[in-house]
């Protein structure tokens, strides 16, 4: 009988992490694929442009891959990749943000609704604070909305940049 409750009790452990993994991976369903993004005139502080991301599941989906890149009309480019990760040993959604300018943001991965995350930088490190969020609202079906913001130390956050972006 011991035996017995000691296989039960085994089984449900290993089963936990699948399962909170599963949860955390099908809330990021809805950003998975190509995407093209469009970002007018005063939306960014780089002017209108136009860019190309994807969000792929890979490592036998133990991560999720984010590969950016914009090109704004002022002839400036940007490039990065966010990793997003649950990280050990409560395997809490994060990610970790690289750009070609040399940034690296180690973010806090929110749900606040469906078809909703917010990837926010830890407030305990020095400097400013960063936000990037995606979304789709229900009117808007295809239609990805983002936004990345920065607060300052001791400040609010304030809009840096906003985009639309469709499937591809």
């Amino acid at each position: 009988m011991r035996f017995t409750s000691l296989i039960g009790c085994a089984l449900i452990w290993t089963t936990l992490p699948v399962s909170a993994q599963a949860t955390t991976w099908s809330k990021l369903d809805f950003l998975l694929g190509n995407w093209v993004g469009i970002a007018g005139e005063k939306e960014t502080p780089l002017g209108s442009g136009q860019g190309a991301f994807s969000f792929e599941p890979q490592l036998d989906r133990k991560i999720i891959v984010r590969h950016n890149h914009a090109a704004y009309n002022t002839g400036e480019k940007h490039d990065d990749l966010m990793i997003v990760y649950l990280d050990a040993p409560n395997d809490t959604p994060r990610a970790i943000y690289f750009d070609a300018e040399g940034h690296v943001i180690r973010y806090n991965v929110a749900f606040p609704s469906a078809n909703a995350v917010t990837f926010e930088s830890d407030g305990t490190q020095p400097g400013p604070k960063y936000r990037l969020s995606y979304w789709i609202e229900k009117s808007d079906k295809g239609v990805l909305r983002g936004k990345f913001e920065i607060a300052p130390p001791g400040a609010a956050y304030a809009p840096y940049m906003s985009w639309t972006s469709r499937k591809n």
